[in-house]
């Protein structure tokens, strides 16, 4: 098979994931979020603290677009700001109380329907999936 082809199917499906996954947060979870918002708070949520710089170079966006989704999480109550005391320019971003039991909530309800899917599938299928996955995303990584 072909480069070109192989790429044109992985798009497919990562794109039939990823939509899958935001009616999954729509539906099933009955929630506002988007699966992108949702990807930053989860981020976020694991760091306990980090800075919108640290999410642009996560996830390799521009810092308006972090700007953006920041200030919808933060509408929403779901993170907190903080100011650096050294550098007032500094500001850190966490996630509130109800911003944690979101995703705690979220995970717990994701987990479980995508579990559905994946019962489909034997360990060994899951385990090289996530194994090959993994390794083309440290392949990625930008320095």
């Amino acid at each position: 098979m072909e480069l070109k082809d192989l790429v044109e199917r992985y798009q497919s499906a990562i794109t039939h994931v990823y939509r899958r996954v935001n009616i999954i947060l729509k539906e099933k979870i009955q929630s506002d979020i988007t699966t992108d918002l949702f990807t930053t708070l989860h981020f976020i949520y694991k760091r306990k603290k980090c800075t919108s710089t640290e999410i642009a170079t996560e996830f390799g966006i521009g810092k308006s677009a972090v700007t953006a989704q920041i200030n919808r999480l933060y509408e929403k109550g779901l993170i907190e700001r903080d100011r650096d005391d050294d550098d007032r320019r500094v500001i850190y971003l966490y996630v509130s109380d109800k911003g944690i039991d979101f995703v705690e909530n979220t995970e717990k309800e994701l987990f479980q329907e995508l579990g559905n899917y994946l019962g489909d599938f034997d360990e060994k299928e899951i385990y090289t999936f996530i194994c090959s996955l993994e390794k083309l995303a440290e392949k990625m990584k930008v320095e």
